[in-house]
């Protein structure tokens, strides 16, 4: 599933999802045809989601609207693409501390991604920014912002996460009261 939340909504993009990378470098050519390239910055690819959200109800497809409105086109959220993969599980937070079985290398790409995407709890339905200082292992993840204290939630799903921001997209009336929303998701490189 790629998806992302509102906070009380869980979004699901349609399948067909594409996913759009660039590299980026420095080139420098020489009067005989010899040419050097060298790696530009950190997080050197550009990359990008082109999204659907096809036939979908007039209510959903203004809350989808109205999320990227709040966000503006410059206030990241975490989405979940699907390649990144996902766990569901009976899960616990306390503090900035979530336990949950199995969240080993198999379930998480990577085993311990900048950011997660949580759906299905009682309270903290969202997107996570982990904190990469902590010793996040097979069982516990350690997140930047507090949560909300739940004890033994099942079939809360945790997946890796991307932050993002939408700079674009469109609204178009598809028919009889449905809707369909596109758009497009870049890739951002901050906590």
């Amino acid at each position: 599933m790629a998806h992302f939340t509102d906070g009380t909504n869980a979004f699901t993009a349609d399948k067909g999802l594409t996913r759009a990378v660039t590299p980026k470098f420095h080139s420098v050519v020489f009067g005989d045809g010899y040419e050097q390239r060298a790696i530009k910055g950190i997080n050197n690819f550009d990359e990008s989601y082109s999204f659907n959200f096809n036939n979908r109800t007039s209510t959903e497809a203004n809350n989808i609207i109205s999320f990227f409105e709040s966000k503006n086109g410059v206030t990241l959220f975490v989405f979940a693409p699907p390649h990144l993969g996902s766990k569901t599980a009976t899960t616990s937070f306390s503090g900035t501390t979530i336990t949950s079985s199995g969240l080993d290398t198999t379930v998480l790409s990577p085993s311990t991604p900048s950011h997660i995407l949580i759906t299905d709890s009682t309270d903290n339905d969202g997107g996570y920014t982990l904190d990469q200082t902590s010793a996040n292992s097979a069982t516990t993840l350690t997140t930047i912002a507090s949560l909300t204290t739940e004890t033994d939630t099942a079939n809360v799903v945790i997946q890796a996460g991307i932050a993002v921001v939408c700079q674009t997209w469109n609204h178009n009336y598809a028919y009889d009261g449905f809707y369909t929303v596109t758009g497009t998701f870049r890739r951002v490189y901050e906590p």
